[in-house]
């Protein structure tokens, strides 16, 4: 991940023997409003989506809180079964009570294309959800920095 000078990354980048078991790492940056996470892989959809859902339980998160969902540490780049699985097991209206943005980085076109497929399958809103190939432009679009 490339981040802005002004932003610490919280932790090292697992070791590929991690990064098996663990489908995303998280922190909680409550003086910048969000949420980074690092997906790291796609292989168990369900880990992933429970992952995810376990964010919310950290006495930290907030409805407000905006995220930032770095995908250039997948082990793999996501295909079209890996996208519809999640977008078959994500909850429906498991975001709508959240205000804050959403802004998912994708280094290449064809992962980038399979975000914004995933944005769309998971009923996404356009104007919350959007799909950035460098991540200074994803925070930007959040608010951090300016």
């Amino acid at each position: 991940m490339h981040w802005p000078r002004s932003l610490v990354r919280l932790w090292t980048a697992p070791s590929g023997a991690a990064r098996s078991h663990r489908p995303l790492l998280y922190s909680i940056d409550e003086a910048l409003g969000v949420i980074f996470i690092d997906l790291l892989s796609l292989d168990d959809p369900p880990a992933v989506v429970q992952a995810l859902q376990q964010v919310r339980l950290n006495s930290s998160f907030r409805r407000g809180l905006s995220v930032c969902v770095d995908c250039q540490c997948l082990s793999r780049a996501p295909n079209v079964g890996d996208v519809r699985a999640l977008a078959t097991l994500w909850p429906r209206g498991a975001t709508s009570d959240l205000t804050g943005r959403c802004a998912i980085v994708m280094s290449s076109s064809w992962p980038y294309g399979s975000a914004q497929t995933f944005a769309a399958f998971a009923g996404a809103r356009f104007d919350r959800v959007r799909v950035f190939e460098a991540c200074a432009d994803a925070l930007l679009w959040l608010g951090v920095g300016r």
